[in-house]
């Protein structure tokens, strides 16, 4: 079944070109495929291909980018090039596309996702020290990465899309962004459900870099931005703004091993950050940097809004560790026939450092937070600086929620202290807490005035009441 729609224009410009004379062991090929669509109707477009390129030298590369767009109606308009190089100068492939699309009266929807991979193993011979009789080729990994990107879209109604990528020599940058913070009535962004997954790691024989992010969001989406790049160094970029549920999670881990023959010194550590928010609902706005490579740096700010019935959990986590083991004597050779001695000299030979802030169950937050932990290899020292600013409605107390009592099971809160009578302690109680309680699951168990809100007419009818009962 054909299901492009009359009239749709579709241009396919492909080229191929056999490339000889190139030091590598498989043949080389380099093509560049470029796609526009505008189309009013059902439309489906799809797209993967692949590269491999091994130099005979203990180079090896390799990369996958596949993408496809779906609807069943509605106005479609999609750009798209793809270029794809197996040259030993410069192996991977570069991408650029832009999707707009609009459901309107046809009752249409969208589903779209985007896949992007590149790998790579570099060996090189390692030639031992002839004065340890050894094999003086040892053949060992010198280092090797995969990273990744990803998106899917599923029942998108309106949608702006712009997504790059490029792949070079086992480096992946990619870019995503949907909507326009500039958005309106005619451009709100995308309406639907979107997940995006971000994965990367990269190993050299002092130690491994380890990135994962991934986020789902369903609702209105008027700003969603991620800018990655991986390689030996892992740096994410992400702003998010949208109306709806959001789970987001992020974790950055290293691991890193130093073993140094001249001074012998050796020592061992690892690096953590894990950060996590979840809604329900309720409009939410994040931005995040976050960058790891020998050094750990991010930047994060959160904020939460909500009518009161939704609510927001968000934790963030950082934790450092080094293990130092007996250092050697350095003034003796490394690997002499005599061997080595030990120094005798004793250090601190465990180290940790961490710091971790959350909150759960609030209807409106401010998180702001930065976080910086020092490169092992500039210092002997753990060097974690932490530093968090929650903002929560004020005075949130979770022991408070617990001790509010409904004396005459009218389903409304006269007693906020517990004490066991309404009395101005409460209506202190209420006036220093209206913020969150009003914005809270709770509003109308405090709406004495049965007005259907809660609103500081309540507490004018509290101390009426008061009033009232203290005269008789």
């Amino acid at each position: 079944m054909n299901l492009l729609p009359s009239g749709v224009r579709i241009f396919l410009l492909a080229g191929l070109m056999v490339a000889s004379g190139m030091i590598c062991l498989i043949t080389a090929a380099d093509y560049s495929i470029g796609t526009i669509i505008e189309a009013t109707g059902p439309v489906r477009d799809s797209f993967t291909g692949t590269f491999s390129q091994a130099d005979g030298n203990g180079t090896n590369v390799s990369g996958v980018y596949s993408d496809s767009v779906m609807t069943n109606g509605g106005s479609l308009s999609l750009t798209k090039q793809v270029d794809m190089s197996e040259k030993s100068s410069g192996q991977g492939f570069e991408t650029q596309k832009v999707v707009g699309y609009s459901s309107g009266t046809s009752g249409g929807h969208l589903i779209a996702d985007e896949y992007v991979l590149t790998s790579s193993d570099m060996y090189s011979n390692k030639t031992q020290g002839a004065i340890c009789f050894g094999d003086p080729y040892l053949v060992s990994s010198c280092i090797s990465g995969e990273q990744s990107a990803s998106f899917s879209i599923a029942n998108a109604k309106t949608l702006t899309l712009a997504s790059a990528g490029r792949s070079s020599n086992g480096t992946l940058d990619y870019s995503l962004s949907i909507g326009t913070p500039q958005s309106n009535a005619s451009n709100p962004g995308l309406e639907g459900t979107v997940i995006s997954a971000i994965h990367g790691k990269t190993k050299t024989q002092s130690g491994e870099v380890s990135l994962y992010d991934r986020t789902l969001i369903s609702g209105l989406i008027t700003t969603f931005t991620r800018l990655y790049h991986g390689g030996e160094q892992q740096e994410l970029s992400e702003m998010t703004s949208t109306t709806g549920s959001v789970h987001d999670k992020t974790i950055l881990e290293q691991k890193y091993s130093q073993n140094d023959t001249t001074s012998g010194k050796i020592s061992s550590g690892t690096a953590v950050y894990a950060q996590d928010v979840m809604t329900n609902g309720g409009k939410t706005h994040e931005t995040r940097q976050i960058s790891g490579s020998g050094s750990i740096s991010s930047e994060r700010l959160v904020e939460y809004t909500s009518d009161g019935d939704r609510s927001i959990q968000a934790s963030e986590h950082v934790v450092a560790t080094r293990m130092s083991e007996g250092q050697e004597d350095s003034g003796t050779p490394a690997c002499a026939l005599g061997g080595t001695t030990s120094s005798g000299e004793e250090k601190s030979p465990y180290k940790q450092a961490s710091a971790q802030t959350g909150i759960a169950g609030v209807s409106s937050a401010r998180i702001s937070s930065t976080t910086r932990i020092s490169d092992p290899e500039r210092s002997d020292e753990l060097n974690l600086e932490y530093n968090a600013n929650v903002m929560i409605p004020i005075g949130f107390n979770a022991s408070m929620v617990q001790e509010m009592k409904d004396t005459d099971n009218d389903g409304r809160f006269e007693d906020l202290n517990g004490n066991g009578r309404l009395d101005m302690h409460d209506l202190v109680l209420l006036f220093q807490n209206f913020r969150w309680i009003g914005e809270s699951n709770l509003s109308l168990r405090i709406d004495f005035n049965k007005n259907g809100r809660a609103d500081y007419a309540d507490i004018v009818t509290i101390f009426n009441s008061m009033n009232q009962t203290s005269s008789k």
